[in-house]
């Protein structure tokens, strides 16, 4: 079996970005590289030499138009859409795996689904200026990410976690469910000045922002591509990782944003490996 390095991971997780790119292109949808993803493209004109993630994110609309567009044009020889809330994942965003590929996480090893190399597709839901209600909605979603979390295998060795993953599990379910969901999702037919991402791992103060910091999308070079970020990327990156965001992070700050591969094979399908 051969070796490969993080640099041949990156490599066909761009590719799958440029698909992206080029698909969103033609369905007239917007989106932006988000996170880590965005940080890279900035401080490292491409990855973070250490990260083997790729993330975006879309507003509600573009969001739903993405999904809808993949169901009928998806390139399905070659790309496979893992939807958001359904059985085989259970979270609430959505990936794009790449078909004949393998990428084995520690917490999805033992699940029936694609386990391809993919890229993380993320919702944005309109939020207030109202602080408190921003709030109530990242509780929420801190309710459903548990409850998903616990469906997916994830593992931990926080005690804490493991209770809240185990009483999720039984109440966020049917109603309640769809009544969480309703607060976190209830704006986004409405017109607001802020727009947040509550689903992912950041915490309250670095989840929302002025909807202006997107803007209209820029497009910077990104390895050999060129991928777009917010308009005001440098005000949302001092948001989410501080003033001091084009200096390299110390070993400890890397250590919280461990690696996801546990194994991947960017020219063989998962199932030979399962």
């Amino acid at each position: 079996m051969k070796d490969y390095s993080i640099l041949d991971l990156q490599n066909k997780i761009l590719e799958i970005a440029v698909y992206l790119d080029n698909f969103c292109r033609e369905h007239g949808i917007v989106y932006y590289l988000m996170g880590g993803s965005a940080l890279g493209a900035i401080r490292h004109q491409g990855f973070i030499p250490w990260d083997d993630d790729f993330d975006v994110f879309m507003t509600y609309d573009n969001y739903k138009r993405f999904l809808e567009a993949c169901e009928k044009d998806l390139d399905k020889e070659h790309f496979y859409l893992q939807k958001e809330n359904t059985p085989e994942w259970p979270l609430y965003f959505s990936k794009l795996r790449m078909n004949n590929t393998t990428f084995i996480e520690e917490d999805t090893k033992d699940r029936k689904m694609h386990k391809g190399i993919y890229v993380d597709i993320m919702c944005l839901n309109n939020t207030s200026k109202n602080k408190i209600y921003r709030y109530l909605q990242y509780l929420s979603a801190r309710l459903l990410i548990a409850k998903t979390l616990a469906l997916r295998g994830y593992n931990t060795t926080s005690v804490l976690k493991k209770v809240a993953m185990g009483i999720a599990k039984v109440f966020v379910r049917g109603p309640v469910e769809r009544f969480l969901l309703g607060i976190v999702r209830g704006l986004n037919t409405r017109d607001t000045e802020y727009v947040g991402h509550f689903f992912g791992r950041a915490k309250f103060k670095h989840t929302s922002f002025p909807r202006e910091y997107l803007g209209t999308p820029r497009y910077v070079k990104f390895s050999t591509a060129y991928l777009p970020v917010p308009e005001k990327v440098e005000k949302y990156l001092e948001l989410r990782y501080g003033k001091d965001f084009m200096a390299i992070p110390d070993q400890k700050t890397r250590d919280r944003y461990p690696v996801h591969a546990l194994f991947f094979d960017p020219n063989k399908n998962y199932t030979e490996y399962e």
